[in-house]
């Protein structure tokens, strides 16, 4: 159960399935990750922690991020990929 400091790596425009894999454990590379947002001051980030390992980190966020993860607090991401999505995300 160690813990870890990164940056995330999604748009805020991403399907589902990216910010989701975004968020999977790096230990490994599960996607059942569960987080909760920080809001500090100027440092938007997620504290995640995976349910098949324990691997505990803090992820970092952008503004644009946080705000998307926070529409998600009710409505858990989809990790399903859809075709459609995905060809704007890669466009």
């Amino acid at each position: 159960m160690s813990t870890g400091c990164e940056t995330a790596h999604f748009r805020a425009d991403d399907a589902d399935c990216l910010v989701a894999a975004s968020l999977a454990c790096p230990a490994c590379l599960s996607s059942r990750v569960g987080w909760e947002l920080e809001q500090r001051a100027y440092e938007p980030s997620a504290r995640c922690r995976c349910r098949a390992c324990g691997h505990r980190r803090t992820v970092h966020l952008s503004p644009e991020q946080a705000l998307r993860l926070a529409l998600h607090e009710r409505r858990p991401l989809d990790p399903t990929p859809r075709p459609r999505e995905l060809v704007r995300a890669f466009l």
